[in-house]
Parts: structure tokens; C-alpha cells; sequence
């Protein structure tokens, strides 16, 4: 009788330890995952980035992208741009084979706007296209994860803050904004009428 009743506490005992064991796992799996979700919630989706801090966080970005680049400026932004203030940056994100897509305005006619744009054109990583008016939003997509958006589009890129943003639902109408314009540009500039 005796060694029955061990027997059968023992049985007991271990069931309920392995019924513990189970219910700490389930207990720290509910603790992972909650401090998952509260790290998701923490990670700003959108943030107003200051005017004196527009171009380190456009630098930043193109230096982080690892697929591509979709760019959508005016003429002045992007000969700046590729000429001197982003220069580093895009030259080492196409020595990355990052894809770089610019969406630019059609410029006057002149040799420097021929020589920039037979230079992107002869990057195998780059494309780009025109349209006939100065875009009403400069923006910028990257690696289809990150979106900027200029607020101040006709003002110099200094003097201008930005909204930056993780947002899924942000970065796809920036996306299928990019994509319609892309379909719709051409690809030959000084076109334009």
C-alpha cells in the first residue's frame, strides 16, 4: 500500500511540475511577445524631422538603402543635389547597385542639364524621367520601407523640415503617386512644350 501511494504521488508530482514547467513557458512567451508588440508601438511611424537636420537624414537614408531609391524633385534639388550635397552619398549607393529612380522636372535647355543627365544615365543603377512642371511634392522612398516627404517643396532644402514616416499605408500612396508619375514621364528631356 505504501509503495502504491508513493507511486502514485510521485506520478502527481511529476505532472504537476511538468504542468508548472508549461505554464512558465507560456507565461514568458506572453512576456516576449508583449514587449514585442510595445517595442512595434514605440518605434515612431511618422516624424517631423527639423529644417536644419533635413539633409543628414536624407544622407542617412540613401547611405542605409540596400534596394532602391525612388526620387521625385525639382530641377534645382536635384542638380544640387547630384552635383555636391548628395553627391557621396548616391555615388556610394550605387557602388551598392542600390536602384535609383529619379522623377525630375523638365529643365531649360542648357549643357549642364545634358552633361547631368547623360552622367546618371550612365550609371547602370539609375533611371530617369521627366515632367513638365515643378512637382507640388518632393518626395522619397526608400527601400519601399521609409517615405520623406518635403514640406516646404519650393523652398531650398535647408530651410525646409520633413515628414518622415514607416507608415505601410503612407508608403503605398507615396508609391503608386511615384508609380503613376513614372508611367506618365517621358524619357527624353527638353520635350516638354
Amino acid at each position: 500500500m505504501n509503495e502504491t501511494l508513493s507511486l502514485l504521488l510521485e506520478t502527481k508530482r511529476q505532472k504537476y511540475e511538468k504542468v508548472r514547467a508549461e505554464t512558465r513557458m507560456l507565461l514568458d512567451t506572453a512576456k516576449t511577445e508583449r514587449r514585442i508588440n510595445t517595442n512595434q508601438l514605440e518605434v515612431p511611424q511618422f516624424v517631423l524631422i527639423p529644417k536644419r537636420r533635413t539633409i543628414e537624414r536624407i544622407n542617412t537614408a540613401i547611405a542605409q538603402a540596400q534596394i532602391s531609391i525612388d526620387l521625385l524633385l525639382s530641377w534645382k534639388r536635384f542638380s544640387r543635389g547630384i552635383v555636391s550635397t548628395f553627391a557621396e552619398s548616391i555615388a556610394g549607393a550605387w557602388a551598392k547597385k542600390v536602384k535609383i529612380r529619379f522623377i525630375i522636372e523638365n529643365p531649360l535647355k542648357s549643357k549642364t542639364a545634358k552633361q547631368l543627365f547623360q552622367f546618371c544615365r550612365e550609371k547602370p543603377f539609375s533611371q530617369i524621367k521627366f515632367i513638365c512642371h515643378c512637382p507640388a511634392t518632393v518626395l522619397g522612398i526608400y527601400d519601399e520601407k521609409e517615405v520623406f516627404l518635403i514640406v516646404k517643396p519650393n523652398t531650398d532644402l535647408p530651410d525646409s523640415p520633413a515628414l518622415w514616416s514607416s507608415n505601410p499605408s503612407l508608403i503605398a500612396i507615396a508609391e503608386d503617386y511615384f508609380e503613376i508619375l513614372w508611367l506618365t514621364a517621358i524619357e527624353d528631356s527638353f520635350q516638354c512644350p
